[in-house]
């Protein structure tokens, strides 16, 4: 049995024999991110994560409300990090090195029982390379490079997990226990979008995520499960509340 807890936004924690967390941002601001804003409903903190140990950081992508409170994790907990090269070339001028594992679209991580696919991902409006890196500058009080945007499928205890990141296409997915998918219609996928990504990899479970941001998201997420629900899909659309857990 594998427990996922929704800790707000695009931010999962997981639980099995590692702890892992993807995309950490979390209640209470991160000093050293500089972030200027933070997700003050999100149901942990960095201390919450501190106090029950941490194993691996995942991030989709180098935005502040992904980024989050990434250097703190690491300095507080025994975490490795993973993600794009960019960002963990960045990350490398305050943590060792050993703790960084570089990883771009079609890259694979095998850590112990547990395996680490990064699939492609783009965000809408081209707001990769430059254009992502003045978006993170604008946004956030701190710079932070957005690096190779990417989603995660998580194979573990022969489940699988597919965290979306933030992007409006989704490849190389098929037959997930549990999808993650960002819904929010401005850079991520669209109800129509989304119910085709549905339809193509078939997932048993979807739960929205990164919804909350724009006025538009909640609309998407609504008409996504209707439509879901009407036409008997085979496929369960669970929106979860910040903090809720579900087990798979």
């Amino acid at each position: 049995m594998v427990k996922m807890q929704y800790i707000g936004h695009s931010t999962l924690f997981i639980e099995n024999e590692l702890k892992i967390i993807v995309d950490p941002y979390l209640k209470g601001k991160g000093w050293r991110e500089g972030l200027s804003s933070w997700n003050p409903n999100a149901a942990l903190s960095v201390e919450d994560v501190e106090g029950v140990g941490l194993d691996l950081i995942l991030l989709t992508h180098g935005h502040g409300d992904h980024f989050g409170q990434t250097l703190e994790l690491m300095e507080r907990t025994k975490a490795k990090l993973v993600a794009s090269n960019k960002v963990c070339n960045f990350v490398s001028k305050w943590c060792d090195e050993q703790k960084l594992l570089s990883i771009e679209p079609s890259g694979k991580l095998k850590i112990n029982q547990l395996t680490i696919s990064a699939l492609k991902a783009k965000h809408r409006y081209g707001l990769e390379g430059l254009g992502g890196d003045i978006l993170g500058w604008l946004a956030y009080d701190r710079y932070t490079p957005c690096g190779t945007n990417m989603g995660y499928l998580i194979s573990v205890e022969e489940k699988t997990i597919y965290h979306s990141g933030d992007t409006y296409i989704v490849e190389g997915v098929y037959s997930p226990d549990i999808a993650f998918l960002a819904m929010d219609g401005f850079r991520t996928l669209n109800d129509r979008e989304a119910l085709e990504a549905i339809e193509l990899m078939k997932p048993k479970v979807v739960v929205p995520i990164h919804y909350r941001v724009f006025k538009g998201g909640k609309k998407i997420v609504k008409k996504v499960k209707q439509i879901i629900e009407d036409e008997e899909v085979d496929t369960v659309f669970r929106e979860l509340v910040y903090g809720e857990i579900i087990e798979i």
